[in-house]
């Protein structure tokens, strides 16, 4: 075997091994832009993965890249590897010439002159692209090209199998989370003790910064704090969440979702959420008996689209807490009544 061809042999079980033997995304995906770049000897190599809502490529690992150009601003998946979103492996012989290449300016200044482009493809759809630069113009081998393909496959395997892993773990978290909010429900009549519980939990389960509980105040229409777990004091404290602007369609009983504070009219306080370091933020309505009695807010540090079961996880829990606060009020008008009879017999 050629001593070229053993180093691609060589680095592609390096892959497959790491595949097989981890879960951990970030480890695999390093190793292959660590040996791709020293495999194909190339400048460096990087892996970026498409954020569908933005249309850009987000950087999830490279090598060989300096912190200025790989901050040189978003990679547009429309522009310059619209060919490698379609699929096909391509090549920027020489990134001053070629219209395609992005920032050229930025390239030339990192001693960047050619750029391949090899999706990442899994179940028949592209989820991003692999990155090779040279410092010299440079026409890459069929073989060269086989070689990186075979990698990005690889690559792109170790990434489903992590989102798999992912997903399982999350719904398992979910489950237990659900059932401590249920024990605590059935364990206690202390409202508060149940609500921290529940916004504890949901934190943990949907890898969340913060979660709270409002209850609808009917005469101020607005929505005082009851539970919170993540968020400063300086926060909490901003103002009257008001029950018919920032979640009007949540007090209607729908599961709202801004996805970005700083660009979504319908948040209240985005200058202050932003300050706190949140980006996303789910309202779920609280609801029983068919009236809605409050909300349960999600709070993510970075924007962040919810999956259709993450969003009927937080409802569940939602009607978990709805009804550990009916309870709790029951309880309460009950152990009142209660009192007053006493007094009146005591008298």
């Amino acid at each position: 075997m050629k001593s070229q061809e053993k180093s691609y042999f060589d680095s592609f079980r390096e892959v497959v091994k790491a595949v097989n033997s981890t879960l951990d995304r970030q480890e695999v995906l390093d190793l292959l832009v660590n040996n791709v770049t020293q495999v194909m000897d190339l400048k460096a190599s990087a892996i970026r993965l498409l954020d569908p809502r933005k249309r850009t490529l987000e950087l999830v690992a490279s090598h060989g890249l300096s912190n200025t150009y790989l901050n040189k601003g978003p990679v547009d998946a429309d522009q310059s590897i619209a060919d490698a979103m379609a699929g096909k492996t391509i090549s920027v012989y020489n990134v001053i010439e070629d219209p395609r290449a992005q920032y050229p300016k930025e390239a030339q200044v990192e001693g960047i002159a050619s750029i391949i482009s090899v999706p990442l493809r899994i179940k028949g759809g592209v989820i991003g692209v692999m990155r090779l630069y040279t410092p010299a113009p440079r026409e890459f081998s069929e073989q060269e090209i086989n070689s990186a393909e075979a990698l990005a496959e690889m690559g792109a395997i170790a990434i489903e199998n992590a989102r798999m892993y992912e997903k399982i773990r999350r719904d398992y978290e979910t489950l237990m989370s659900f059932r401590e909010a249920v024990k605590a429900v059935n364990s206690t009549l202390d409202l508060r003790a149940v609500l921290n519980v529940l916004v504890r939990n949901i934190v943990q389960a949907l890898q969340l910064k913060a979660s709270a509980i409002r209850l609808l105040d009917l005469q101020k229409r607005t929505l005082e704090l009851v539970a919170s777990h993540g968020l400063s004091e300086k926060y909490l404290n901003k103002g009257p969440v008001d029950a018919d602007k920032s979640i009007a369609d949540a007090m209607e009983g729908k599961t709202i979702s801004i996805y970005n504070v700083t660009e979504d009219p319908r948040a209240q306080y985005p200058n202050e959420a932003k300050d706190e370091g949140i980006a996303s933020i789910v309202s779920v309505p609280l609801r029983i008996k068919g009236r809605v009695i409050g909300v349960m807010r999600l709070y993510t540090p970075e924007p962040r689209e919810f999956s259709e079961q993450e969003i009927n996880s937080a409802e569940v829990l939602a009607e978990t807490g709805a009804i550990a606060i009916e309870n709790a009020r029951m309880y309460e008008r009950i152990k009142n009544d209660y009192e007053a009879i006493m007094r009146d017999l005591y008298r």
